[in-house]
């Protein structure tokens, strides 16, 4: 975890697709809620979904498609 002023870059959780983790940029106070036990949606109501989900398992949206495609 990388404090920038009151922004903090949160590491995610390696992808299952690709295998790779990402950095997602944060409010401090935000992180602070969510690790004190609130919902991803509560503590980052403005956080895109796609987002929110890499900050859960790491899954790109891309990957997510991927995983999900009819193909």
């Amino acid at each position: 975890m990388t404090v920038q002023s009151d922004n903090v870059l949160v590491q995610t959780p390696r992808c299952r697709m690709c295998g790779q983790s990402s950095f997602v940029a944060v409010r401090a106070c935000d992180l602070e809620r969510y690790n004190a036990g609130a919902l991803v949606q509560e503590a980052f109501p403005e956080m895109p979904a796609e987002k929110r989900e890499l900050l859960i398992s790491g899954v790109h949206a891309e990957c997510w498609e991927q995983m999900w495609s009819e193909n």
